[in-house]
């Protein structure tokens, strides 16, 4: 027995890293700190610009952009239309 406790030693090896419990609380803290700040500036983050090329707010650009797509479409669609309607009106006057 006396062979085995000289040799390789049980359980996770020492770092000399090892942290006080004051400072793992510590350290708890500034990470919940942390989390808070982000769920808030989550929140906000739609109504923002996306200035700091956040995923977040990026996709709700593009979100954005896509509506201001689809309402232009819509509205080039009835300009051709009208369009198309003078037209018949003109030939046929």
């Amino acid at each position: 027995m006396e062979q085995a406790a000289e040799g390789k030693k049980r359980g996770r090896p020492v770092t000399g890293q090892a942290m006080s419990s004051a400072e793992r609380q510590k350290a708890y803290r500034d990470r919940k700190r942390e989390e808070k700040i982000a769920i808030a500036n989550s929140r906000n983050a739609l109504q923002e610009l996306p200035d700091d090329g956040s995923p977040r707010r990026l996709l709700a650009e593009l979100d954005r952009a896509q509506r201001a797509v689809e309402r232009l479409t819509q509205e080039n669609h009835d300009l051709k239309e009208q369009l198309r309607l003078a037209q018949a009106r003109l030939n046929g006057a």
